[in-house]
C-alpha cells in the first residue's frame, strides 16, 4: 500500500506527492478526505503559530537576559575559580618539590589554612580605610606638592 508524502508542504512538492500517491495505486478518497482534513485544520494551525511568534517575540528578551545574566555570572566565578585553581596546583607542585612528598602532605592544610587567614586579613586591614599619604601607601602623612589639596572629608 503506497503512503501519502507530501515533503515540505509547499506546492509543488504536494503536487508532486499526490500524483506519485495516485501513480502507485492510491486511492482519490484518501486524498480527498486529507485535503478536507487539511483545510479544516490550517485555520487553527496558522492561529496558533501566531500565539507561538507572538509569546517567542514577547519573551525572547528575557530568554537573551537569563542567558547574558548566566554568562555574567559564569564569566566572574569560574574564571577567578580557574586561576585559584592554577595557582593551587603550582602552589603544590613547589611544595613537594621544597619539602619533599611526605612533608608536603603534612604541611599542605596548615599552610593553605595560614595563607586564607592572611588573605583574609589583608582584605580586612584594606577595607579598614586607615588614612594613608599619597607618595607612598602606608605613609602616614602627605607630601604638600603631590596630590589634592582638598580636606579630608570624615567618612562616619
Amino acid at each position: 500500500m503506497p503512503t501519502l508524502s507530501l515533503g515540505s508542504g509547499g506546492g509543488v512538492d504536494t503536487l508532486n506527492g499526490i500524483v506519485t500517491y495516485l501513480s502507485n495505486g492510491g486511492s482519490v478518497s484518501t486524498v480527498l478526505s486529507a485535503s478536507i482534513v487539511g483545510l479544516i485544520t490550517s485555520p487553527f494551525i496558522a492561529i496558533i503559530d501566531i500565539i507561538d511568534a507572538i509569546t517567542t517575540f514577547a519573551t525572547a528578551p528575557f530568554e537573551g537576559a537569563g542567558e547574558s545574566i548566566s554568562s555574567l555570572f559564569d564569566g566572574l566565578l569560574t574564571g577567578p575559580a580557574d586561576l585559584i585553581l592554577a595557582g593551587s596546583a603550582i602552589s603544590e607542585a613547589a611544595i613537594r618539590s621544597v619539602f619533599g612528598e611526605t612533608i608536603a602532605g603534612i604541611l599542605a592544610l596548615p599552610l593553605t589554612v595560614g595563607l586564607g587567614l592572611l588573605s583574609l586579613f589583608l582584605l580586612a586591614r584594606f577595607l579598614n580605610e586607615e588614612e594613608t599619604g599619597n607618595l607612598f601607601p602606608g605613609l602616614p602623612f602627605d607630601v604638600p606638592v603631590i596630590g589634592a589639596d582638598e580636606e579630608a572629608v570624615a567618612d562616619e
